[in-house]
């Protein structure tokens, strides 16, 4: 597909979250305000896991590596950095 051309969607589902209704995966009841996150400490707690998984996995630790690499997975600053 080159720049100009464009798709059109047919789902239902996708339909109906253009048209006002909430997000499929957002919080309920309200819009989510992307200029009130407080982008320097979820960017900083990330790096700290980070570097916790890395001095894990330096020690050799694998359990500890796992565990952490979860609560990475599960993390609300990690989604909302990677998003952003």
């Amino acid at each position: 597909m080159d720049a100009t051309t464009t798709l059109e969607l047919t789902s239902p589902e996708t339909a109906r979250v253009g048209e006002g209704c909430d997000a499929v995966n957002g919080p309920e009841g309200r819009g989510f305000d992307w200029g009130a996150v407080a982008w320097r400490t979820a960017e900083n707690e990330v790096r700290r896991l980070r570097q916790r998984i890395f001095a894990a996995s330096q020690a050799g630790d694998l359990k500890k590596v796992r565990n952490l690499q979860k609560l990475m997975v599960r993390s609300r600053s990690n989604a909302l950095v990677s998003v952003r």
